[in-house]
């Protein structure tokens, strides 16, 4: 359809925002107070308007395009940054805040680090920072953006993968000569997070020593303090390559020995659908997920006095 009207309707923009990042024309219509019908008028009078389809239709559900996906990624951008515009000029004050949520070992060893980064391309946005193991509830914790190590992805959100990492047993470098196989854990002090009890269980498991017993156990409820034990001489823990070799405790540890185990999981970016229009969640993902890229290209090694022995 040719039209001389440089702009597409802003009703019909935002009926289709809603329903690609609903999924549903019944959700778009609940959440804009309109009826299912006029949601899909709308939609198609922008179909109309492009000249090109955005939703492949059936009798049960709707489905983007790949020209609709493409769409909705930029009018989400563009649809943000007149919602942070417009509460700067309604005098909200020049700095909005994002509420993330993380695991403590990437925000000490990844995140913190990188910061002055982002707010140097971002001085308008303020993060708020929440590094816990709990399992949080976006909603009912009021998290904008959470960052958790996991086996699969949480349905129901938006979730981009970040990095995926595998466990690998450390100690310290002076502990390192007693352990030239992974049948010598049975004489060293393992090392547990509260928050995952079973991981040193599943890797025994992985390496064929499901019934291996240590001399001794310690556990503690965060991945750093686990690390810095380990570093001091206190035992052996895991840790997941390559992010651990970030962490401050890593210049001490080393993988001791090569083992078939393997235990992998992956990092997760997640947020709310309809939190993707906002402008401060897109910034803090676009600059998260490049910055990622970056470090996967570049990944750190095992320890050179370790490699010989490891993976």
């Amino acid at each position: 359809m040719t039209n001389g009207e440089a702009m597409p309707p802003l009703t019909a923009l935002r009926a289709f925002l809603a329903a690609g990042q609903q999924g549903s024309f019944q959700s778009a219509a609940q959440e804009l107070g309109v009826t299912p019908s006029a949601i899909s008028h709308q939609v198609r009078t922008l179909e109309a308007w492009l000249g090109v389809p955005l939703f492949v239709r059936t009798a049960r559900q709707v489905t983007l395009t790949a020209k609709g996906r493409r769409f909705l990624r930029d009018i989400e951008g563009a649809f943000g940054k007149i919602r942070l515009s417009a509460e700067r000029m309604r005098g909200r004050g020049t700095k909005t805040t994002l509420r993330v949520s993380a695991l403590p070992l990437f925000t000490s060893a990844w995140l913190i680090p990188r910061l002055a980064d982002f707010e140097a391309r971002h001085p308008d946005i303020t993060l708020a920072i929440e590094t816990t193991n709990r399992i949080v509830d976006l909603e009912r914790d009021g998290v904008d953006v959470g960052i958790r190590n996991l086996r699969a992805p949480t349905p129901g959100l938006v979730v981009k993968k970040l990095l995926d990492v595998r466990a690998v047993p450390l100690v310290a470098r002076k502990l390192a000569p007693q352990l030239r196989r992974p049948q010598d854990l049975a004489q060293q002090t393992l090392i547990h997070i509260s928050a995952r009890p079973e991981s040193w269980r599943e890797w025994l498991k992985a390496a064929g020593l499901g019934d291996l017993k240590p001399k001794k156990e310690l556990t503690f409820d965060t991945v750093p303090a686990a690390l810095e034990a380990a570093a001091r001489g206190y035992g052996v823990t895991l840790g997941m390559h390559p992010l651990v070799w970030e962490s401050q405790a890593a210049a001490s540890l080393v993988v001791p020995f090569a083992a078939k185990a393997s235990v992998s999981s992956s990092y997760y970016l997640v947020h709310r659908k309809h939190d993707g229009s906002r402008a401060e969640v897109r910034a803090f993902v676009d600059w998260l997920t490049g910055e990622m890229a970056r470090f996967v290209r570049t990944r750190p090694q095992v320890p050179v006095s370790a490699r010989a022995r490891a993976n």
